[in-house]
């Protein structure tokens, strides 16, 4: 019988005999999506919150048995564990602690009425928080951490998803129960009342649980809440910027890859990814990182290592599409919904949302997103959608001050690429002057978006859109005909499943390819084509006037008919 939630309501009825309804206040959060409980094989290394009722057998010999296994054990074995999964009153307690300590206006305030120690003097506090349980019993599920950076950045491996647990299975949300009261004689119903505020106000702004910025914890507070006037105030500058997007894609997968799951650690991997390639295009290696450890965070080793980062990704699915499959096969499958990210509005508006932009312009997102969605066929002969397509839009205000949605990209034009990129790099060194070294990384075996490392063109074709983008069905399955002269290009032999530049994803040791493409449905100005594709090249460290299989690759690309070269090097 699941009878947590039911303390949580006789206190109510106990506060309501008793003549202090007032000192008492419960309500309805949701999650969204996960909160992390525990991290696996590496223990508690990434873990904020520890939640589990142990609920049945569960016999455990020599250490926790899911430490030594692999993923796909887990998987098998136990899917999910044998707990049930609840928010401890202390975790909440800490979030609004840390929500509050962060705004100088009500520090003090919460300072009095939560308690704290200084030294050997401990000053209690005045507010009780409850363990917050969900309302139907709900067991821990797995979920994976895939590092990608190693593999995607530096082309050096692919790494192996660790595997985790979470409340939440991602699809589903959650209603909780969370409740706090006055200690009788000590609170007054005034202050339950502003400590309740700052839960429901705390607890929106950093969900609950830890990769928050990764979009886990991402918690509603009741539909009832407003913040007060007092409490925007509180807020400390950041701003949130809201795309609207739809990814069709051949596929994405959590930790069962025969299920599609699109999640928004995807998201968080791909806009970490870009960031540092664009930072080591401007900096040494070690301010690189250095600056992505403080724009997005990372988990170390040891606890002074880990940092949560200033920039924070939520993404919200849409209703009616959400992992569509196309009528037709080969299926590819669609995604819709929108993507939050905030952070300080100087650094969102001048460093953050121009990388986005380039990178929504040269490439998709999750599985497949260096290729655009076309058909390839494998060695027995069988069809398959690779690739993904990625549209995202957002508002923008129109001449007359009106808002109005627009798809978000670069214009085909080198001008608009080199000036963003410019202005970007303005605002870069006006961040962290002492930092910039523009020439530090030419030669470094990785990734790195620069007019000195990369080199950016557009292409015609493909001669239509393959695809029909409002009934998910392909309308040419002549797989040829699905690309364009980018893709026709790393479909060449010397090029396709070479690790220095198409990659090579078939064997049992994966490289990545060097070059991402992506079509758009913007019509050559050259060649009489609907559709172009944007190649984007990665030298690597490679000199475009080398002999390397890129700089023949470069100098293969630049002789494209109907070709504009719009960034970087060329031969």
């Amino acid at each position: 019988m699941y009878t947590a939630p039911q303390l949580v309501h006789f206190l109510e009825k106990q506060h309501q005999r008793r003549g202090t309804s007032n000192l008492f206040k419960k309500d309805t959060f949701t999650l969204q999506w996960r909160s992390k409980v525990g991290s696996f094989p590496h223990p508690d290394v990434e873990t904020m919150v520890s939640a589990g009722e142990p609920s049945g057998a569960w016999y455990v010999t020599n250490g926790r048995a899911e430490d030594k296994r692999q993923l796909d054990e887990n998987l098998d074995e136990m899917p999910e564990l044998p707990l049930n999964g609840y928010i401890p009153g202390s975790s909440i307690r800490g979030i609004v602690r840390a929500w509050a300590m962060e705004r100088p206006s009500i520090r003090q305030q919460m300072l009095n009425l939560l308690g704290y120690q200084q030294r050997n003097v401990i000053q209690e506090g005045k507010i009780e928080f409850f363990d917050a349980w969900p309302e139907t019993a709900t067991k821990l599920v797995l979920d994976i951490v895939n590092p990608q950076q190693d593999f995607q950045v530096y082309h050096q491996g692919q790494g192996t998803p660790l595997s985790i647990y979470t409340l939440g299975d991602g699809e589903d949300t959650i209603p909780v129960t969370v409740a706090i009261r006055g200690i009788f004689g000590k609170a007054s119903p005034q202050d339950v009342q502003t400590v309740w505020e700052w839960v429901q106000q705390a607890l929106s702004v950093h969900g609950v649980g830890s990769r928050t910025s990764a979009g886990y914890g991402q918690i509603k507070a009741p539909s009832s809440f407003r913040p007060s006037t007092q409490l925007r105030q509180a807020e400390n500058g950041s701003t949130t910027k809201t795309f609207e997007f739809k990814l069709y894609s051949q596929g994405c997968a959590g930790a069962d890859r025969q299920q599609q799951d699109f999640r928004p650690s995807h998201w968080r991997g791909w806009l970490r990814s870009w960031i540092l390639r664009f930072l080591l295009g401007v900096m040494s290696e070690d301010n690189a990182k250095k600056t992505l450890w403080e724009l997005m965070g990372t988990i170390g080793t040891i606890e002074a290592d880990t940092h949560k980062g200033c920039v924070k990704i939520r993404m919200i699915p849409g209703i009616e599409i959400w992992g569509d499959r196309s009528s037709n096969q080969p299926y590819f499958y669609v995604w819709e919904g929108k993507l939050q990210v905030t952070a300080p509005s100087e650094i969102l508006n001048k460093i953050i949302l121009p990388i986005i932009r380039f990178a929504v312009s040269t490439g998709g997102v999750g599985r497949g997103w260096r290729r655009p969605l076309h058909i390839f066929h494998m060695n027995n002969g069988y069809p398959a959608t690779r690739g993904s397509h990625l549209v995202i839009k957002h508002q923008v205000p129109n001449r007359e001050g009106l808002l109005q949605k627009r798809t978000l990209s670069l214009p085909l034009n080198p001008e608009s690429w080199t000036s963003i990129y410019d202005n970007w790099l303005t605002a870069v060194r006006s961040q962290w002057a002492n930092r910039i070294n523009i020439n530090a990384n030419q030669s470094l075996e990785g990734e790195i978006f620069s007019p000195r490392t990369c080199a950016v063109y557009a292409v015609p074709g493909s001669e239509t859109n393959p695809i029909d983008e409002n009934d998910f069905e392909w309308l040419e399955t002549d797989a040829v005909e699905t690309r364009g002269e980018g893709m026709h290009l790393i479909y060449e032999r010397n090029y396709k499943r070479n690790p220095d530049i198409g990659g090579n994803a078939a064997n049992g040791n994966p490289n990545c390819s060097w070059a991402s493409i992506k079509r758009v449905n913007i019509p050559s100005q050259e060649i009489e084509v609907d559709c172009q594709e944007i190649v984007c090249l990665f030298m690597g460290g490679q000199s475009p006037q080398s002999n390397h299989i890129r700089a023949r690759f470069l100098q293969d690309l630049n002789q494209i008919e109907g070709k504009v070269h719009l960034f970087g090097v060329s031969p």
